[in-house]
């Protein structure tokens, strides 16, 4: 789904000087044909299309719990990452016993950590970012990673769209701690209520940039999360048309029935 007109408008005023990104089932998205050649060094014959069809399936299942806040990254990544290749590899029909797979998970797991998988740039992406850009915007990624990211970003040609980019990995702090908001905020040279964070997770994006004082916006493009009081869009493109929109009214927008600006605990 996607928040209503009234409703953007009213989370749009006043309008932001910078935007901080997500990056993973944000920005960008797994890479079927990396994670597939990653699967192939353990002898594992995965299929990149039926990689990314399961993409879906593979959100449904790692859906948050209202109440619950998802961390990561507490031991760098490992056995999210762990997990969540395995239950790729199975839901995309892989074949292979459940040893080979296992082990086929860690090989992609691994690689990944070498080279970041997540590079597939979701759908018009890049044209939405440069809108911002064009328009006079700041923008700052900040990702729970394994110091990969600004890497990653460079070599798919996306770099050069962020002013900042804060990875967990290398600056110490992960999400949903407000510390890791404030380090970009500090880089971008804006303050908390000048800016919007924008990213898949409920706890780790939503909350934890309302608790360092920004607004935040939720990529919920499966409603996994309508418990989550935070306007909703099915993507970077919906988002950015959304803020643009606001920006180009008459700056008195009408307020929506949910009463944006959104509450501190609206995804807690």
């Amino acid at each position: 789904m996607t928040a209503s007109y009234q409703e953007a408008a009213a989370f749009f005023k006043p309008p932001p000087r910078a935007v901080l990104f997500d990056a993973g089932f944000t920005l960008t998205f797994h890479d079927g044909a990396r994670i597939a050649a990653y699967a192939a060094l353990a002898g594992i014959r995965a299929d990149a299309a039926a990689l990314e069809r399961a993409e879906g399936a593979l959100r449904a299942e790692l859906r948050e719990t209202e109440g619950v806040t998802l961390r990561t990254h507490d031991d760098g990544g490992y056995r999210w990452h762990q997990h969540l290749y395995r239950r790729l590899l199975a839901l995309a029909e892989t074949p292979g016993d459940p040893e080979r797979l296992d082990s086929a998970a860690g090989v992609i797991l691994r690689q990944h950590r070498a080279s970041n998988a997540w590079r597939r740039i979701g759908p018009g992406v890049r044209e939405a970012v440069g809108r911002l850009r064009a328009a006079g915007l700041v923008l700052a990624v900040v990702s729970n990673s394994e110091g990969t990211i600004e890497q990653m970003l460079v070599e798919i040609d996306l770099r050069a769209a962020f002013d900042a980019v804060v990875d967990s990995a290398v600056v110490g702090v992960t999400k949903p701690d407000p510390r890791i908001f404030q380090i970009a905020l500090d880089r971008l040279g804006v303050s908390p209520a000048d800016a919007i964070m924008v990213g898949d997770s409920p706890s780790a994006d939503i909350a934890g940039a309302e608790a360092a004082g920004l607004r935040a916006a939720l990529i919920d493009p499966h409603g996994l999360y309508p418990w989550c009081r935070a306007p909703h869009f099915d993507g970077v493109p919906a988002f950015v048309e959304a803020l643009l929109t606001a920006r180009e009214g008459d700056g008195s927008p009408p307020r929506g029935e949910r009463g944006y600006p959104i509450a501190a605990d609206s995804c807690r």
